[in-house]
């Protein structure tokens, strides 16, 4: 088991920083991850709960090496006996947090699934002549609409635009696409996040939500 490493200059502050919000910004393979492990580390060696702390990862596979490494250096502070601290401790993506928290504190997505890519594109296939889908472009070509479309709602939910101000005919297979996702009980990635902003719209969900997080950490990029 490695040391843990010594933190200088602007590391050591993004670690140490309290009573504000804090942005990290730096490049891949510059030690944002140990900075991350450290500053967890370091809230969980004053008290802080584990389950008000959150730190999102760009991959899974991000979020297994990071949960190693808070895993590794709280051992390293403060014992073998502090790894139980972690219990409740949210590491992962941000898609995955939107997911966990829209079926913790709205119940209609409790039983709700997550489509993904492959998934999507294939009930797009499924749905098309119902979604009127061919209506997107000219002539009878199917998998260029489905194409087209894909790309087009991925724009409108990262950017969260507001799909009532789409142009026809997007906006009108836009409409029968919700209700064929809320019909089957189905969410894209991107819906995770527009519906989890949508729903910390509701003054009761956002009290809740402020109340139990108190403590946001985002790694952007896997180092």
């Amino acid at each position: 088991m490695s040391e843990t490493p010594v933190l200088e200059g602007e590391s050591l502050r993004a670690v140490q920083h309290r009573g504000s919000h804090v942005q990290i910004i730096a490049s891949a393979g510059s030690g944002k991850t140990e900075v991350v492990s450290q500053r967890v580390v370091s809230l969980l060696a004053e008290g802080i709960s584990a389950r008000e702390i959150a730190a999102f990862t760009f991959t899974e596979r991000a979020a297994k090496e990071l949960k190693v490494r808070i895993a590794t250096r709280l051992e390293q502070r403060l014992g073998p006996q502090a790894v139980d601290q972690l219990s409740g401790l949210y590491v992962g993506t941000i898609h995955g947090y939107c997911l966990q928290f829209l079926q913790q504190y709205v119940p209609r997505y409790e039983t709700f699934d997550v489509l993904d890519e492959s998934q999507h594109v294939a009930f797009l296939c499924r749905e098309a002549t119902h979604l009127n889908i061919k209506s997107l472009v000219s002539g009878n070509r199917l998998f260029e609409a489905i194409d087209l479309f894909n790309k087009s709602v991925q724009v409108l939910e990262n950017e969260l635009l507001d799909p009532a101000a789409m142009p026809e005919p997007f906006k009108t297979v836009l409409e029968i696409y919700f209700k064929s996702l809320d019909k089957y009980r189905l969410l894209t990635f991107g819906q995770q996040i527009a519906r989890a902003v949508a729903a910390l719209n509701d003054p009761l969900v956002s009290a809740e939500i402020h109340k139990s997080l108190k403590h946001l950490i985002v790694d952007e990029y896997q180092d």
